[in-house]
C-alpha cells in the first residue's frame, strides 16, 4: 500500500468550500448521487487530496482505490463511489494524473 501525506485544509478561508472544492464535490455528487449518505463534503475533499498524493507517490489506480477503501473507514464507500472520487480528484485537484484514470 502506498503511504502519502494528506493535504491540508479544504476551505477557502471564508468558512466554505473553495470554488475548486465546489466543482470537485459537484462532479462527485453527479456521478455518485448517494455518496452524501456515506461521507460529508469535508471528508470527500480530504479523500480527493489523498488520491492526488497517492498518484504523486506513483501509485496505480488500483492502489489508490485500495487506499481510499482504508481511508474511508469502517463503512467503506461503494466501488462506483470510489471511482467517482478518484476521477473527480484527477479532474479538479491533480489534472496532471488524469491519464491514470482514463
Amino acid at each position: 500500500m502506498v503511504v502519502a501525506a494528506m493535504a491540508g485544509g479544504c476551505s477557502s478561508g471564508g468558512g466554505g468550500p473553495s470554488p475548486v472544492d465546489q466543482a470537485f464535490l459537484s462532479d462527485v455528487r453527479s456521478n455518485a448521487p448517494d455518496i452524501g449518505q456515506f461521507r460529508s463534503p469535508t471528508d470527500l475533499v480530504r479523500l480527493g487530496h489523498v488520491v492526488c498524493n497517492d498518484f504523486a507517490a506513483h501509485a496505480s489506480y488500483e492502489q489508490v482505490a485500495d487506499r481510499l477503501s482504508v481511508e474511508s473507514g469502517s463503512s467503506s464507500l461503494p466501488t462506483a463511489d470510489l471511482g467517482a472520487v478518484i476521477i473527480a480528484a484527477a479532474d479538479h485537484y491533480c489534472p496532471q494524473y488524469r491519464g491514470l484514470v482514463s
